[in-house]
């Protein structure tokens, strides 16, 4: 995964976790961070070591 695309995953994960966030505060919706991390920490470390492999392939000039 280039740099450019690696951005845009962790700003658009950054989004999504910042409105459901936003609309638990706005009683639309019930979101506990505390609960989704300590359910969902494997795929997201999973996720990290794919990302750092794809990035360490072989650079284009």
């Amino acid at each position: 995964m280039s740099r450019k695309y690696s951005g845009v995953v962790w700003g658009l994960a950054f989004i999504l976790v910042g409105a459901m966030m936003l609309l638990d505060r706005l009683g639309i919706i019930y979101f506990d961070f505390g609960h989704f991390i300590g359910t969902w920490w494997p795929l997201i470390l999973v996720i990290i070591g794919i990302g750092m492999i794809l990035d360490s392939g072989p650079r284009r000039r």
